[in-house]
This record gives C-alpha cells, structure tokens and sequence, in this order.
C-alpha cells in the first residue's frame, strides 16, 4: 500500500513538474551546442517563455538592435496566453521543435505552440521562429528579420530607406516620401524617417516578422504591416504605404478614444490611398476613386449617397474588393472640410469620437460644414460634382 501511495505521489511530482516548464524540449531533439551551452539556452528560454506567459517580457532577453520590433511582434503571443483559462494553463502547448546555427553566435530557433482538446486532433496554433544570440554566456532573443533579409538590397529615397531583392520603382519611392513629409506637415509634426520592406504578401511579412504559421492569419495574403518601431512592410510589394502614414502620425497628436474611424480612413484614402493595390499591382488613389464614383452615380442615377455611405455598399469590386465608398466620400468630406476650416477643422473632425461612430461624424460635419443625415444626399452629391 505504501509503495503504492509513494508511486502515486512521483507520478504527480513528475506530472506537475513537466507542467510547470513553459516549453516542453524533447530528448530526441538535435541540439548541435556544447553541455554548458546547451544548459544556458535551455535556462534562457525556459525564462524567455515564462515571463511571457506572466504578460512581461524583461528588456535583457532581446536583442538590442530588434528588441522594440520584437517585443511588438510578441505582444500577441502574450495575449494569447494571457487569454488562456485555468485547465488550458496546466497543459503544456509549447515546444521546442528545431535549433540549429546560423553564424557563429547565432542560432535559428523554432518553437510551436499547440491548442490540446481530449475530443479533437491537436491545433497547431503558431509556429515562431527567433534568432538566438549567445553573448558572454548569455542568450537574447529577435525577430529573424535581419537574417532573412541580410542578402537584400539598400537603397534611400528621402526619409524612406527601401529593403528589396532586386529592384524598385523610383517615381513610387519619390510618391511615397513626398506624402510622407506632406502627411507629417499637414498635422504639424517632422516627417520621420522609415525602414520599408519589400514584400510580396501579408504571408511573407508574418515570416520575416518570426511567425512561421499563425492559425489566425493562414490565408491572408493582401495586406502589409506597420507602422511598427519605425519599420514598414509593403502591401503586395508597392512601394507607396501613405494610407497607414496617415494613422502613424495621427496616433501621435490624437487621443484613441477621440479618433472617428470615419474621418480617419477618409483622410488617408485622401491624403495617402486607398491601402490596397488593384489587378495590376499599382496603388489605388483616392483621384482614380473619386471618378469611379462619379461614373457610378451616372450610371446609376438613382442612387442613395447616404444608404451607400452608411452600410458602405461595395461598389468598387472591379477595382479591389476591399475599397471602401465610405472612405472615399469621407475624403471629399474631409477635402471640403480642410478647404474652409483648415488644420483646426480637420483636427475637429478626426476627434469626432470613437462611440457611435456614424452619429459622432454626422454631428461633427454639420456643425463644420452644415453636412447632416437630412441635407446628406443632396450637400454630397455637389462636393462630388465639385471634385
């Protein structure tokens, strides 16, 4: 009997203890370091992987030259567990899966994380790949970033300093960082200057940034990334990012709770583009849409300006199917509105606030330009001719 309890009770202390390990590093893993070295790791990581899943992540981790970007990059993992509940919390989801050098005090390293249900198969939910640096006996951890791309090339237009493979398109790069210093000047603030990745897809952004496989991303393909750490990813390889240069730098003289999403993607459709290329890989600006919504309305003269605004109708699919009417109306709003007000009534306008957005923005263009929900139709559709 008593052999038995004292069995029970290893078979509990081994149990918890694996439990309590934050990344599980199996024995039959092919770890190319020395004892002492492997040891090291091992302790960092363990460390590295607990702290996040306590929601902080200590400074002397990560690797100076990266560490903003990658401490952003792994917000969303901390999130995640953050939003783990109790029994998932006993369950060890992550795992060491692959280490091997990539210089000779770097080392590549792959971690997955796995979702655990009795009922089903198990999720692969993330698969992150960081470069691990050994430094006086001591390990930091990045985003693969400057690996991955350590054999591009360079090549700085204005502010915009451009990592491509092979080439870009000057008289892009020189749109881009004109509207950069315009878009900064408009809002009184100093253009700043930008690291701009080339990349052909959201997919190639996710790996560039350590995420091998996210399950809450698999799939997306059109979108860039950033601003982050003053580092752009570019949408399907366009070398013009201004929609989301607009936002970086409303960000910084406007409150969130304040900011009408309205008004903020009308603005940068305005002032930057439409974020998304069409069939032929150039950048939808906001002049292209503006006559695309003048031919619709000839073509389709009985059209409700306001009904497409408010449930913001997909009208423009021929172009891309993410364009947005709304955004473009709320630009030749905003152009309006900047026309006759200037700086301060824009400001006005993108503090409209957050809450009740439609009815917030409604209340902030009638009281700037007399623009409401009864006069909309018809005040519109003479800004639209007047365009």
């Amino acid at each position: 009997m008593i052999r038995k309890i004292v069995t029970v009770l290893l078979i509990f202390a081994l149990t918890s203890a694996i439990a309590q390990e934050s990344v599980g590093i199996p024995r039959y893993l092919q770890n190319p370091m020395d004892s002492i070295t492997k040891q090291n790791f091992n302790e960092t990581l363990e460390t590295f992987f607990s702290e996040m899943e306590q929601g902080k992540l200590s400074e002397d981790l990560l690797t100076p030259q990266r560490a903003d970007l990658t401490k952003s990059q792994l917000q969303e993992l901390m999130n995640y567990e953050a939003k783990k509940d109790s029994s998932a919390k006993k369950i060890q989801d992550k795992q060491l899966i692959n280490i091997y050098p990539i210089s000779t005090d770097n080392y590549l390293v792959t971690i997955s994380y796995t979702y655990q249900n009795p009922e089903t198969n198990p999720i692969l939910l993330y698969k992150i790949n960081l470069v691990a640096t050994e430094l006086n006996d001591k390990f930091t951890f990045s985003v693969p970033l400057d690996y991955l791309t350590r054999y591009w090339k360079t090549e700085t237009v204005g502010n915009i300093t451009y990592h491509f493979r092979d080439h870009i398109y000057k008289e892009r790069a020189k749109v881009f960082d004109s509207k950069n210093s315009k878009i900064a000047e408009k809002l009184g603030l100093k253009p700043e200057k930008m690291d701009f990745y080339m990349t052909d897809n959201f997919q190639e952004v996710s790996e560039l940034l350590g995420f091998g496989y996210s399950l809450y991303s698999n799939g997306k393909y059109r979108d860039g990334y950033g601003v982050d750490s003053k580092t752009i990813f570019a949408v399907m390889n366009n070398e013009d990012f201004s929609h989301d240069m607009f936002h970086y730098y409303s960000e910084q003289i406007n409150k969130r709770e304040n900011r009408n999403w309205i008004t903020e993607e009308g603005i940068a459709y305005a002032w930057g583009n439409a974020y998304y290329t069409d069939k032929n890989g150039e950048m939808v600006t906001h002049d292209r849409l503006v006559t695309e919504l003048k031919d619709y309305l000839t073509n389709n003269p009985n059209t409700n300006l306001f009904a497409i605004f408010s449930t913001n109708e997909k009208i423009f699919t021929n172009i891309a199917p993410e364009i947005s009417v709304r955004s473009v109306i709320s630009g030749i709003i905003a152009e309006k509105i900047e026309k006759e007000k200037g700086k301060e009534g824009i400001s006005k306008l993108i503090n409209a606030g957050s809450q009740d957005r439609l009815e917030s923005y409604l209340k902030a263009t009638n009281t700037l330009i007399g623009i409401n929900k009864e006069n909309f139709n018809s005040k519109v559709a003479k800004l639209i001719k007047e365009e």
